[in-house]
């Protein structure tokens, strides 16, 4: 580590990265010490709850991200209120319609308990390529479609 990062590290002690806090637990002997240390890096947000923070921050409806995610009405307030947990092209669906980054995508999906996009699977590569390409679920169906993918069902 150069001295340029070690004074960013030491600038930033509240923001640890991922695998910063990953090597202080893999070296800690107390999971309470740990999870008091480091509380304030720990996220405790639930799936409908950063969906309906993203929301926010959009400036979007639920009825129109429901519409333009193309999820039947009533399964798609349900998703937002938290009585129902999405399949990953539930959410991919919604990420989509709500034009979201990868890396927001990814904590959707994350915190769905769904498996993040990976760029090394073919499917997932071109729905990444959606993503930062604000496509329309239509768009990236015909793609997925053309690439012998399976569309977002």
């Amino acid at each position: 580590m150069n001295s340029n990062n070690f004074s960013n590290f030491n600038n930033d002690k509240s923001q640890k990265t991922t695998d910063q806090l990953l090597k202080i637990l893999q070296n800690s002997n107390d999971i309470n010490s740990y999870l008091t240390d480091n509380n304030s890096n720990i996220s405790n947000i639930s799936f409908h709850e950063y969906l309906t923070q993203l929301l926010d921050e959009k400036g979007l409806t639920k009825a129109q991200v429901i519409t333009d995610s193309n999820i039947q009405k009533n399964y798609g307030y349900q998703i937002f209120d938290g009585s129902k947990t999405p399949s990953r092209d539930k959410v991919i669906a919604l990420a989509l319609a709500m034009q979201l980054n990868l890396d927001e995508a990814n904590r959707l999906l994350h915190l769905s308990n769904n498996g993040i996009l990976y760029p090394k699977i073919k499917r997932d590569s071109i729905i990444i390529f959606g993503l930062e390409n604000n496509q329309k679920i239509i768009d990236l169906n015909i793609t997925l479609d053309d690439f012998g993918e399976a569309p977002l069902g």
